[in-house]
């Protein structure tokens, strides 16, 4: 069994593997809303709050993030914008104006049938799409050593006329050959110092 410590430096190796590196890739909206994010929570300074699981474990964290340790933190959501590259266009259904049944909100959502890394992905807004309150995406990988699904959500608030990331988690499981599956989550609150 590993000890709590050891969950969240799993965790930390979990999504540095499964990041790519995206500094040589195009502009997309999520590496746009990514460096928006860094550079507001690098100004402002505010603590992190961090509660990781694995299989049972747990652990807590508070800390006060550099501007490397929040892209590291927030590079997992980057893996979203594989929504946007032309081969997968197509095959997304677009539905807008949802009504939301927990809150006054709307949701534009993109989902697939397909057999892609992001069957669904939606984007919760109050009023206008301007007004991003909730990401919430499904992204799962399949092959023949393992299969993982990680269900990832942003929430936003809106501070001086525009959203700023709040809150962030990241919930799955993972299945290796040959190995018990192993389900995580890590569920993060920024508290700001105002």
């Amino acid at each position: 069994m590993h000890n709590a410590r050891g969950i969240l430096f799993c965790l930390l190796l979990f999504n540095l593997a499964s990041c790519k590196n995206s500094s040589k890739q195009a502009e997309t909206y999520f590496d746009s809303l990514i460096v928006a994010q860094v550079k507001y929570l690098s100004s402002t300074n505010p603590s992190l709050t961090k509660t990781a699981k694995m299989n049972g474990e747990e652990d807590n964290s508070t800390s006060h993030p550099d501007s490397t340790i929040w892209k590291s933190e927030l590079d997992i959501f980057r893996q979203l914008a594989l929504f946007e590259r032309a081969s997968y266009r197509h095959i997304y259904q677009l539905e807008d104006g949802l009504n939301d049944q927990k809150s006054n909100l709307l949701i534009k959502k993109y989902s697939t049938k397909e057999l892609v890394p992001i069957p669904e992905l939606k984007f919760y807004y109050y009023k206008e799409p301007k007004n991003l309150k909730r990401i919430e995406a499904i992204y799962q990988q399949h092959n023949a050593l393992y299969t993982t699904t990680r269900q990832l959500v942003m929430e936003f608030d809106e501070v001086k006329g525009k959203s700023v990331l709040s809150a962030y988690a990241m919930d799955g499981s993972e299945k290796m050959i040959l190995s018990d599956s192993v389900k995580f989550s890590v569920h993060s609150k920024i508290n700001y110092p105002f």
